[in-house]
């Protein structure tokens, strides 16, 4: 019974930035800002002193307080309102005449408040400390008159007037007090002279209004003013509590950011480190992957072409490794973006055969493709990404199979192509399935494999390390691929990924590895003929390379750089093939040596070698149609490539770079 598992790209949640948490809080983006700079840079940090003193808001707060109560329009409706109401009650009655004078006075009292409002409003000069409390003054003085003209009624009706008017007066008092407890509260000054300025002429009315009934009604009078006050009490701790809340939030949100930051920081310090070093890290390993080539070549002692063979694996091992601890470190950063292309599928192929046959061949093991004659497979990706899964899942299969072999396949599934790799090795256990994508996953099999590869070296093949099937994953998401696998036990797996359908387009460019498999046809000590020119500034990567191509019958001449190259060009020397390095001596480009000789040697084929394998220039360079080699090159693959070039092999059609 075969199970399969399915995994899709997921999506990430956006950030908010801090500054929006603000504005959205308070409504005023353009305000937002100078609050948050206000705010107390940690807990134990007092506020900054209020206008007036004594006052726990700090001087934003008190800006947008008064800026919010300069949007209200509801002291003007209760003025337009209550006043009336009571003038269509009484106003036509004897003795109630003045009512409608009290209402004109007010109603022009109102207008000048909503004067000022719309004077702050519309200006909004709260910029400093002086001028937000000069306009709390204002506000002050405004909530006192408005106070004594509500307040106004009850030194008439202490004269004269029915008991019925004089408590549905003081009804309507106790409504706008209680109206004010509501939104004056969280600005003491101005709710104090508001609150004393109908509160007070109440309390001491009484008396007079209800001489035979002020006993009960003055204790109800003073009770209510204490639950008034009460209520605006809790009203002043409920803002006081919601400004310390988002004081907070901001601090933490602060605090997000700046550790963000500094992990951005962390990361673009360990990306720049890791793109610096890789050059230098990759040269000896590529000098020694050659150097052991060049000892199996012309080995003769039978007893020492085992040990040959270990260090050779070593290499490769740690190659393999190398690359993918790179790799899954650049595609996490975040920094890489995938780009969308029609890419062939069998130009893949035979570049992994390229690569894996020989290996696979050494091992006994069989390497197939397979690709329908009817229907061109070109699928929708991004060309580096979707070689390096395919890539990947070839090593994974030949790492963990040591009889039988593998199959790399595509079959068409309605809009999609659906590439995968069949192998005949160990397969997942059951309880490695859900962690067989993460990095550093090794499964029992994977263990028990390394182990018995360690003992028996030809037999195992490389030991793995949990990396490959991560890249694998990485890059699937940042293609828009998905991907799964099918496994069953001691009998083999099938790795697979589905992709968007390309329509095939018309002359396809010739690929490496489209002779279907030249390198292996070749064979390790086949012999070449030709000359070639290798202009590199490490004398490690030079000796290696220049013994490894000297034991296959290649003339070679080594330059240090530009100039010495161009030197031996103009001496007469015509190459057949040049291999330039991209990062040579004093700050010299190695694509722009690559143009300049091939521009003196006419078509004289070419290729990059490099250990930058992000470099944005040398991806513009392969799309622009050059080949870049990466470093530590595989022999085989070098072999196969020059056999293409070299008098007597398969040449690139003319005016090709690579």
């Amino acid at each position: 019974m075969r199970k399969t598992l399915r995994h899709r790209p997921s999506r990430e949640d956006d950030d908010t930035r801090p500054s929006e948490w603000s504005a959205s809080m308070w409504g005023d983006p353009a305000a937002s800002g100078a609050e948050a700079d206000s705010l107390p840079d940690s807990p134990g940090r007092g506020s900054p002193a209020a206008p007036g003193g004594g006052d726990r808001l700090d001087l934003a707060m008190q800006r947008r307080l008064l800026l919010s109560l300069s949007e209200r329009g509801s002291t003007e409706m209760a003025v337009l309102v209550i006043p009336g109401v009571l003038c269509w009650m009484y106003g036509n009655a004897p003795g109630y005449r003045w009512l409608w004078v009290w209402w004109a006075g007010f109603v022009a009292v109102t207008l000048g408040l909503a004067w000022l409002r719309h004077d702050l409003r519309q200006r909004r000069p709260l910029v400093d400390a002086p001028a937000v409390a000069h306009w709390q003054r204002l506000y002050r003085r405004a909530a006192l008159v408005a106070g004594l003209c509500w307040a106004m009624p009850l030194v008439v009706a202490v004269q004269g007037g029915s008991t019925e008017f004089r408590l549905f007066l003081y009804m309507v008092l106790c409504a706008v007090l209680a109206s004010s407890a509501t939104f004056l509260a969280p600005l003491p000054g101005i709710f104090w002279r508001f609150f004393g300025g109908i509160y007070l002429p109440m309390v001491a009315a009484v008396y007079w209004a209800f001489p035979l009934r002020w006993m009960y009604l003055l204790p109800l009078t003073l009770l209510y003013g204490a639950v008034i006050v009460r209520h605006a009490w809790g009203g002043r701790r409920l803002v006081e509590q919601q400004i310390d809340q988002e004081r907070q939030r901001l601090r933490l949100a602060e605090r997000y950011r700046l550790a963000k930051e500094q992990a951005e920081r962390a990361l673009a310090e360990r990306n720049r480190f890791i793109s610096t070093t890789s050059h230098d890290l990759r040269q000896p390993l590529h000098a020694m992957g050659l150097l052991v080539q060049t000892a199996l070549q012309r080995n003769a002692d039978a007893q020492l072409a085992p040990v040959l063979h270990d260090v050779r694996d070593c290499v490769r091992s740690l190659n393999f490794m190398f690359n993918a601890l790179l790799d899954l470190s650049r595609l996490e950063s975040g920094e890489f973006a995938a780009r969308q292309s029609d890419v062939p599928l069998a130009a893949v192929f035979e570049d992994v055969a390229t690569v894996f046959r020989p290996e696979a061949t050494q091992r006994g093991l069989r390497l197939a493709i397979f690709l329908p004659r009817r229907s061109p497979a070109w699928v929708r990706a991004d060309p580096a990404l979707l070689r390096q899964m395919v890539f990947n899942l070839a090593q994974n299969a030949l790492r963990y199979t040591r009889s039988g072999g593998l199959l790399l396949g595509a079959r068409r599934r309605g809009g999609e192509w659906r590439v995968e790799v069949w192998d005949t090795g160990s397969g997942v256990s059951p309880q490695d399935r859900d962690r067989i994508y993460a990095p550093y996953a090794r499964g029992e099999a994977g263990v028990q494999h390394g182990a018995q590869a360690a003992g028996d070296r030809a037999g195992g093949g490389l030991e793995g390390h949990g990396l490959g099937l991560a890249v694998v994953a990485r890059c699937a998401r940042l293609t828009g691929a998905t991907y799964g696998f099918e496994s069953t036990p001691q009998r083999g797996s099938c790795f697979w990924l589905q992709l968007p359908a390309a329509v095939p387009a018309p002359g396809p460019a010739e690929r490496l590895g489209e002779a279907g498999g030249a390198g292996a046809s070749a064979g390790r000590g086949a012999r070449l003929a030709g000359s070639c020119l290798l202009v590199d500034d490490d004398p490690q990567v030079q000796s290696a390379l220049r013994q490894l191509l000297e034991s296959w019958g290649v003339e070679v001449q080594v330059a240090a750089g530009g100039a010495q190259a161009l030197a031996l060009i103009d001496t007469g020397w015509l190459p057949d093939a040049i291999l330039c390095d991209q990062r040579l001596g004093a700050g010299q480009s190695g694509l722009a040596v690559l143009q300049a000789l091939q521009a003196r040697c006419g078509h004289t084929h070419g290729a990059m070698l490099t250990g930058e394998h992000a470099s944005p220039a040398l991806l513009q360079a392969e799309d622009d149609g050059y080949l870049v080699l990466r470093k530590p090159l595989e022999p085989d693959v070098l072999h196969a490539l020059l056999a293409r070039w070299l008098p007597g092999g398969h040449r690139a059609a003319p005016g090709n770079h690579g």
